[in-house]
């Protein structure tokens, strides 16, 4: 073996040198490759600098699972469903290695049947070389086959094995090193039975890890304590005189019912005044000198003092036509259009003042996700504007009987309010709320609605 090292590159002691130093160059780039791609292209180009090759190709498997190319001499990005690619590793796959593994192998070509060995000859050298990548810390996981033009010489295999020991500890640094020595190859270590007994107790373990049983539900932004602009009287919406989320001011004419049929009756309870009081004049001067009117004077001041009730009655009910806002805020409805020429009930709302500074999460859990809810629960409130941001708020109410949602679905309301002071948070807005009950076991996480889906449908 000495004698091989010595003759492993012939020529003058400068080329000796030369070559050298262009092994020790090789390896000191492999070591300080930043990247598993740089490796790579050292492993397949560089490589050109000790010994002649025509082409280069390198293949990995993981988990013990096929083999897959990796990189290939002078190509950037290979494509293995390619022809060629895809012919070699199934040839690969066919192939079978000769112990020892860690010395290069030569791909006797005699041994392929017709039509391989006919596609060898149109794609590839006369001479191919397999070399694994060996893995200090177990199997070789990768490998590259070289093919020449002539065949090599006894050093230069030596320098293929030599080059595969230390293609094999970078090909571990960045891809076994980085999986933490795959699961898999643990797990091929394990004795008969050991892998099913492991995964059972990492199984059986991660099924008693309490966690917060949690539900989603639809949610929205809500104002607290919002005021309810209502129809004072049976009508119709004559004009809406403000924008929907308009700010208002106290006092501020917010919409104005049709008057036309209240300013008929105020009319023809004055009229009908009038006349009532005509009559108590004439039966006052009568009075003087006829007892009949007399006695009737007493019959029509009650007429008159009906009337006049009527007419304040009248006056009463145009003065409520126009509705108008009861404290500063924002109004709250739908398009006014909407509302133009609508008849409404008396109590009916038509809109709401709300201050946008105070809002709070209002949502709907479905029954087949009802969970047990206390006050001063978590609830994660989750925009659709920006779901990567939740918004933390404390639950304040909770129904304790299913009622329809507005989209016509039996839930639960639910009430929270924020924690803190919130920034880009206003009415209308819609997302998911997360609600976290209580703690509980993971397998019961994973199997609650499987099992009450099983107790349902058989009884169990």
């Amino acid at each position: 073996m000495v004698d091989d090292r010595r003759s492993l590159h012939p020529g003058t002691g400068a080329d000796e040198a030369a070559w050298l130093e262009s092994l020790l160059g090789l390896e000191h780039s492999l070591r300080k490759a930043p990247t598993r791609e740089v490796a790579v292209r050292i492993m397949l180009d560089e490589t050109r600098n000790l010994f002649s090759f025509r082409m280069a190709v390198l293949f990995g498997r993981f988990a013990g699972k096929r083999w897959r190319v990796q990189g290939a001499s002078h190509v950037v990005d290979p494509d293995p469903q390619g022809p060629f690619l895809s012919w070699l590793t199934a040839l690969l796959h066919q192939w079978t290695f000769e112990e020892p593994l860690f010395q290069p192998q030569r791909i006797d070509t005699t041994r392929l049947s017709a039509a391989q060995r006919f596609l060898w000859e149109q794609w590839l050298p006369p001479h191919g070389y397999w070399v694994f990548l060996v893995s200090p810390s177990g199997p070789p996981m990768a490998g590259i086959i070289w093919f020449c033009d002539t065949p090599l010489s006894p050093r230069q295999l030596w320098l293929l094995g030599h080059l595969g020991g230390s293609f094999g500890e970078t090909w571990e640094r960045f891809v076994v090193g980085r999986c933490l020595l795959h699961p898999g190859r643990w797990l091929r270590r394990l004795k008969p039975g050991g892998a099913v007994f492991l995964t059972l107790t990492v199984v059986t373990v991660f099924a008693f890890i309490p966690v917060h049983l949690t539900v989603l539900a639809p949610a929205r932004i809500v104002p607290i304590d919002p005021v309810a602009m209502n129809a004072p009287l049976d009508g119709v919406v004559a004009r809406i005189f403000v924008q929907p989320n308009q700010e208002v001011r106290e006092g501020t004419s917010l919409f104005r019912l049709e008057d036309t049929e209240l300013e008929n009756r105020h009319a023809i309870a004055l009229k009908g005044l009038e006349v009532e009081a005509a009559n108590l004049e004439n039966a006052r001067r009568k009075g003087f000198h006829d007892d009949r009117s007399r006695f009737e004077v007493a019959l029509l001041e009650a007429a008159v003092a009906m009337k006049e009730a009527e007419v304040r009655f009248a006056a009463g009910q145009l003065a409520l036509v126009e509705v108008r806002a009861l404290r500063d805020g924002v109004a709250v409805f739908n398009d006014p259009n909407q509302w133009l020429g609508r008849p409404v009930r008396v109590g009916e709302s038509v809109m709401v003042l709300a201050d946008p500074g105070k809002v709070e999460v209002e949502g709907w859990i479905p029954v087949a996700d009802a969970i047990a809810l206390e006050r001063g629960t978590r609830v994660g409130m989750f925009l659709n504007i920006h779901p990567h941001q939740p918004l933390a708020a404390r639950l304040v109410m909770a129904d304790f009987e299913a009622r329809p949602s507005p989209e016509g679905l039996l839930g639960f309301r639910f009430r929270a309010r924020f924690e803190g002071e919130v920034d880009g948070v206003r009415l209308g807005l819609r997302g998911a709320a997360r609600i976290e009950g209580a703690r509980v076991r993971l397998w019961y996480y994973l199997l609650r609605r499987p099992l009450a889906f099983l107790r349902q449908k058989t009884g169990w």
